[in-house]
């Protein structure tokens, strides 16, 4: 099967397949070239050494095109740095797959602790493990914020963050250049400030006069419409200003899973990008400026859905940087994914070497996170580290296994 990919072509059913590629353990560079040969193999690897913008623009002319498949790449937090042109072919061919569940992306997790209890597992809510105990130079213990310890029968796998899973162990269970890595990890130079909306009636996009599939979208990019337009609005963010014209993707989930709202009524959401620390005042900026983040981003969103009045808007909520790791420990700094995209915390590189394995040189203690390979709300860290637990090991998986990429250029 011959599959197009933005200009060049590969010849294998899961090359270019995101749902393989981030299920498997990350290959070294070495590798992936001995595998990915062949003039489309060369277009591939070519984008690694590009910046985002750049391997979009080597393969549309379009500027609108240009700019949307930026939009939806920057959406992944990717940031233009040198090397994250490799997120170019994956976010192309991945577009048709991205789906959420009934009742949204929570039933995710949801389901998988219905898994565990279903299975004799215990979830700890409210706790916070504050220490992992070594005893002979393994791990065996976790120790919560009231004191509580939990002994590890087999072994402990850490879904949080690489460098708060270090925290928890103290620098020496690390070499050194990991331990050196972690502490100066970058989590992301732009999070989210996400407006939500309470509605009478749906957002009406006027550009649904040219095409009004638009009013039935689910994910609507807006905010730019050129690539110099972009590249002021993150000049902007990454010097801590709020946005003078804000921008990202939204959508009206009640449109198409009716759980969302009241009957007759709907929900909306717009994830604008912006910096967690404000350039005045912080991060703590935030929480004095709800209001007006609220009033601004609202009256930007009406510029693009006239019909956001203040009869038709019941309700606004801004949800702040600041407000993500209040809610979730891992989202350090307002961090989607467990740290940023840039060339050095990538692939093999995430969070480094010794650890892209999802083993740790500390015996009994295994990674599984989103600062690992292949995070996102997808479960493909914790689908490799059950992987790499279960041979480590010697147990046979209960799970059908996800075919690794096999590339043959």
């Amino acid at each position: 099967m011959r599959r197009p990919i933005a200009g060049f072509t590969i010849d294998t059913p899961s090359a270019c397949d995101p749902s393989c590629a981030r299920s498997s353990i990350p290959l070294p560079p070495n590798e992936l070239k001995k595998r990915i040969r062949g003039p489309e193999g060369e277009a591939l690897l070519a984008c690694s050494s590009l910046t985002m913008h750049e391997a979009v623009d080597q393969h549309f002319e379009n500027e609108k095109v240009r700019c949307l498949l930026k939009f939806i790449i920057h959406s992944a937090t990717v940031e233009n740095e040198p090397g994250t042109g490799v997120f170019f072919p994956g976010s192309v061919s991945g577009l048709q797959m991205s789906t959420l569940p009934v009742g949204g992306s929570v039933q995710f997790p949801r389901a998988l602790a219905r898994c565990i209890e279903a299975n004799g597992g215990v979830i700890l809510c409210g706790k916070t493990a504050r220490k992992i105990e070594l005893s002979g130079g393994e791990a065996r213990a976790v120790v919560v914020d009231d004191g509580e310890r939990w002994e590890a029968g087999r072994f402990i796998a850490s879904a949080i963050d690489a460098p708060q899973t270090l925290s928890l162990l103290g620098d020496a269970a690390f070499p050194e250049t990991v331990t050196q890595k972690l502490r100066n990890w970058k989590w992301g130079a732009h999070t989210l400030c996400t407006l939500h909306l309470a509605l009478n009636d749906p957002p009406q996009y006027s550009a649904a006069s040219f095409d009004p599939d638009i009013n039935r979208v689910f994910d609507v990019h807006f905010g730019a419409d050129n690539g110099q337009e972009l590249n002021e609005a993150f000049d902007e963010v990454h010097r801590g200003d709020f946005p003078s014209r804000p921008m990202g993707n939204g959508a009206c989930n009640s449109l198409f899973d009716p759980t969302y709202a009241p009957q007759g009524k709907h929900s909306a959401f717009w994830w604008v990008w912006a910096r967690y620390d404000l350039k005045e005042g912080g991060a703590e900026a935030w929480d004095g400026m709800r209001e007006e983040a609220a009033a601004r981003l609202l009256e930007a969103w009406r510029g693009y859905a006239p019909n956001l009045t203040d009869e038709n808007v019941l309700k606004t909520y801004v949800y702040t940087p600041i407000d993500l790791p209040r809610r979730n420990l891992n989202m350090v700094r307002g961090s989607q994914r467990g740290g940023g995209y840039y060339a050095d915390q990538l692939g093999v590189n995430r969070p480094h070497p010794l650890l892209s394995g999802f083993h740790t040189p500390v015996p009994g203690l295994f990674l599984c996170g989103s600062s690992c390979h292949g995070g996102g709300i997808n479960g493909g860290p914790g689908y490799i580290g059950a992987n790499v637990i279960a041979e480590a090991l010697d147990v046979r998986p209960f799970w059908e296994k996800i075919p690794p990429p096999e590339w043959n250029g």
